[in-house]
């Protein structure tokens, strides 16, 4: 995958990278054009940033997208000593970083989910069905690697959980009320704390992204340069 880095204002050896994937469609230089890398420039956050080129056909080639992310973003990123890694995945990003976060425990520190998509709308009307996320159980009939999408949704209940697990990244979520993906966000929102779930007017494209990003990223646990806090 190629990349695009962009180096914290206020430090050389950042401990935190930030990466961003982006939608099905997008290009990695919507971030820039979209105010993503401004907005996190103008909260002087002592964090890197890495933008990755992941296209569609990661994600429909098998789900190549969790091998190749860990491969390419994650290895890459460990060796060169950050400590804490956090994603923001948009759209089908959001996919890849929690199918990636599913299948590597401990691994990723933090996810911010926006608009994410979620898989096949028969899944989320069985969990719906159900009465929601943590009364669902995932069929147990299919072979291994053929329901990696329930295999998501059932590592998604954990967070659920009356106590939390420490491989378990921090997750927030944003969405537009009129998203295509609405129904299946609201199932992911009713089992995450209040305070992780963003809500906006609109559907699913960049004006609600923009507006959510806004939001969310003033209350992730960043860290800060020191010129900054207070």
């Amino acid at each position: 995958m190629d990349t695009f880095f962009h180096q914290s204002p206020c430090t050389a050896d950042a401990p935190t990278l930030l990466v961003l994937l982006p939608g099905a469609y997008s290009e990695p230089d919507e971030f820039v054009r979209e105010g993503y890398i401004s907005t996190i420039e103008e909260r002087r956050l002592a964090i890197d940033v890495l933008r990755v080129d992941a296209q569609l056909g990661y994600y429909t080639n098998g789900m190549a997208i969790v091998t190749r992310f860990g491969q390419d973003v994650i290895a890459p990123a460990r060796r060169k000593g950050y400590t804490s890694i956090w994603v923001t995945g948009i759209s089908i990003g959001g996919l890849g970083a929690l199918a990636y976060a599913a299948l590597n425990p401990g691994q990723l520190d933090g996810i911010v989910a926006i608009a994410p998509y979620l898989g096949e709308r028969t899944t989320s009307l069985d969990i719906a069905n159900a009465g929601g996320l943590m009364r669902w159980r995932a069929p147990t009939s299919t072979l291994p690697g053929d329901n990696a999408e329930q295999r998501m949704w059932a590592w998604l209940q954990r967070y659920g959980a009356q106590t939390g697990a420490p491989d378990m990244p921090q997750l927030y979520l944003g969405f537009g009320r009129d998203d295509r993906f609405a129904f299946s966000h609201e199932l992911l929102a009713a089992v995450l704390p209040a305070d992780h779930v963003f809500r906006t007017d609109g559907g699913h494209d960049w004006p609600e992204w923009r507006r959510l990003w806004q939001e969310i990223l003033p209350v992730l646990p960043l860290p800060r340069c020191p010129s900054a806090q207070g």
